[in-house]
């Protein structure tokens, strides 16, 4: 929607510089981020929110801005007043149910041709394409008020009836612009005898558009259903300005000003002479309402004290009427304002919002922690993390089938489920992740070799929805037989948030592979598993190959995490570094023969593995004081007491 300044000033006094006004208006709801320059003139873009339809027109902004700045708003056209020549007659067969209200008048010995210069300046200032003087004057006068207009060609009206109704779906249109349209059901038509000449507020008729040969014209003015216009509009994929303004609804008091304002200009640029009364079909008078407000309630809802002056004083140049403390009458083109805070809303907007006294919040500040609530600084360093080591993020749905469960091992029957599912595919709430993220693995095995996926969302469990438990958990899958990687991942995500950990074979879930799965634990509680795919799993879900993951309650995560790390100075003395070469059993864990090395002294810096070669695998030892250098003899006792412990688990010494 773009709009000339030099057209608002028309109406209105604008004596601040443009961006002022900019700023002024996005305060208070009318959005400007946007202008250019053209021919001199600045254009601007407003964003018009859905519940002011009376800022579709440049008389609405005008009037906007007259209430913000406190200028003066000048007055629409008066009332024209003609003679009528000749009376021709149009049987118009309204309903009033999809047209509320149609005010229409007919003009003869019109010339179409090119519109004046200044009128195609405006067209094309708001984005439109001139085509002749009278298409133009309807497109102008709907922009000037914001009422949908259109001009038939009278004598091309069969019987000189219109009927208005709505189509059964299916009739063939074609629009004056020449395109085809098969209507949807339920759209407004108005039709003559036979046939259809015009879609409102969306397109006319081709049949009886205007053209160089028309003498004589129908103009009318509607307001239609807006909620019948926007359902056709949809369904047609056509949307014109008539239809953008319609579907928000119509002032139903505009359409007379509308008609008045286009037939001064039909008889000024295209001259011909009125051939009837202005016709102004409706079945009741579109009254104002009143809404009463009080004083009280308004500084309450505000939270400031304002004077009743100035309050009247913002409602009077909003354009309503008011009379005591308060009863306010408001006019038909303020739809939106129905309810005191309605109009509460209006003061404090034009108050200005950015007037409101910089207080903090009455009464303590809670310490309880907000439901639902999540670190996302944490969540976002953790995702940093696992993208670092080449992982995409997905996001999956929480509802899954029955199919899935089934070959996931879990029963169905002791899965919460949705009562009214929109799909067997969406029907239990999911107690696991790994189903959708092999599900996903099976969607692009066949574009890539290497995946790598993870999500963070929920699991669901318990006996009902009512008592159902949700838990967050981070799990994700790659490719290939990537135990150990997977749990290199685990570690340095587990070391880097000081999360104490154990890991430990695990051969119980029916997901993992048996010998190649491990449990991850944390004192007493459980953080989760990681380790390879069972084939069986993966058989089930149709993927090739292997596949490695991991899965963590990230709720237990979270609360174990210990970002208060403790740094110690480098030791000015030199380290002494040796290697190890060890026979390590089978039935020994690895991690219990680094358990034993570092619980051997506390000289001993860093374990590192070295080389692993068949059954011997070789680890280099760092040894180093803080206060002195260490001597052959002292790092040698240190060697000798770990090579003894780690004899205890039976380990032996290759050297």
């Amino acid at each position: 929607m773009l709009i000339p300044l030099s057209w608002l000033k028309e109406y209105v006094d604008i004596k601040i510089p443009f961006k002022d006004l900019a700023e002024r208006l996005s305060e208070v709801g009318l959005t400007v981020e946007t202008w250019h320059e053209q021919d001199g003139d600045i254009i601007f873009d407003p964003e018009v929110t859905p519940n002011r339809p009376d800022w579709m027109s440049v008389y609405g902004i005008a009037r906007e801005i007259a209430a913000v700045t406190n200028s003066k708003l000048k007055n629409q056209n008066a009332k024209l007043q003609f003679k009528i020549n000749k009376s021709l007659k149009i049987d118009i067969k309204q309903n009033y149910d999809l047209i509320s209200r149609m005010t229409s008048v007919i003009i003869k010995d019109v010339k179409v041709k090119q519109s004046p210069e200044w009128l195609q300046k405006r067209i094309k200032q708001i984005g439109l394409r001139p085509i002749n003087n009278l298409v133009d004057i309807t497109n102008y006068v709907l922009w000037v008020y914001g009422s949908p207009l259109h001009v038939f060609d009278y004598d091309k009206i069969r019987g000189h009836q219109l009927i208005v109704e709505k189509s059964a779906g299916g009739e063939a249109f074609r629009s004056l612009d020449g395109i085809d349209y098969h209507l949807p059901n339920g759209a407004i038509i108005i039709k003559d005898l036979g046939r259809i000449v015009d879609l409102p507020p969306i397109k006319g008729g081709q049949n009886t558009a205007v053209s160089t040969e028309t003498k004589t014209v129908l103009l009318h003015s509607v307001v239609c259903n807006p909620i019948l216009s926007r359902r056709a509009s949809q369904a047609l994929g056509v949307r014109s300005d008539s239809s953008a303004v319609s579907e928000r609804g119509v002032d139903p008091n505009g359409t007379v000003a509308a008609v008045d304002l286009a037939l001064s200009l039909v008889l000024e640029l295209a001259g011909g002479q009125v051939a009837s009364e202005i016709m102004d079909h409706k079945t009741q008078e579109f009254a104002p309402w009143t809404v009463e407000m009080s004083h009280d309630r308004l500084e309450k809802i505000l939270g400031i004290k304002i004077s009743s002056r100035e309050v009247k004083d913002i409602l009077t140049r909003l354009g309503l009427e008011v009379a005591g403390e308060y009863k306010v009458t408001v006019p038909t083109f303020r739809d939106d304002l129905h309810i005191e805070e309605d109009l509460i809303e209006e003061v404090g907007r034009i108050h200005g919002y950015n007037n409101f006294p910089k207080t903090l919040p009455a009464g303590p500040v809670s310490t309880a922690p907000v439901a639902y609530a999540r670190d996302f600084d944490l969540e976002f360093r953790v995702k940093s993390l696992l993208k670092g080591d080449g992982y995409s993020e997905i996001y999956t749905y929480s509802l899954v089938g029955e199919r899935q469960l089934v070959d996931l091992g879990i029963d169905p029957g002791k899965t919460l489920r949705v009562d009214n599912p929109i799909s067997r595919d969406f029907e239990y709430l999911r107690p696991r992740m790994i189903g959708n993220l092999l599900e996903a693995m099976k969607l692009n095995q066949a574009n890539f070799s290497d995946i790598r996926l993870y999500e963070l969302g929920k699991h669901y469990t318990g006996p009902t929805i009512g008592k159902a438990k949700e838990e967050y958990w981070l799990s994700g899958a790659q490719t290939g037989e990537k135990f150990y990687e997977v749990k290199g991942i685990i570690e340095t995500l587990l070391i880097q948030f000081g999360v104490p950990y154990e890991i430990k074979p695990d051969n119980t879930s029916a997901q993992g592979h048996p010998g190649r799965s491990a449990v991850i634990s944390s004192g007493d509680k459980l953080l989760g598993y990681l380790g390879e795919m069972h084939p069986a799993l993966l058989a089930r879900f149709g993927i090739k190959g292997h596949v490695s993951g991991f899965t963590i309650n990230y709720d237990t995560f979270t609360s174990l995490v210990n970002l208060n790390k403790k740094y110690r100075p480098i030791s000015k003395f030199p380290a002494v570094v040796q290697d190890v070469s060890l026979i390590i059993p089978e039935k020994v864990l690895y991690g219990d023969v680094l358990e034993a090395i570092w619980s051997t002294s506390k000289l001993i810096a860093d374990v590192q593995l070295l080389d692993k070669h068949e059954q011997s695998t070789t680890l280099r030892i760092t040894f180093q004081d803080t206060t002195k250098n260490l001597t052959d003899r002292e790092v040698n006792e240190l060697r000798a007491k770990i090579l003894k412990k780690l004899a205890e688990l039976g380990v032996k010494n290759k050297d």
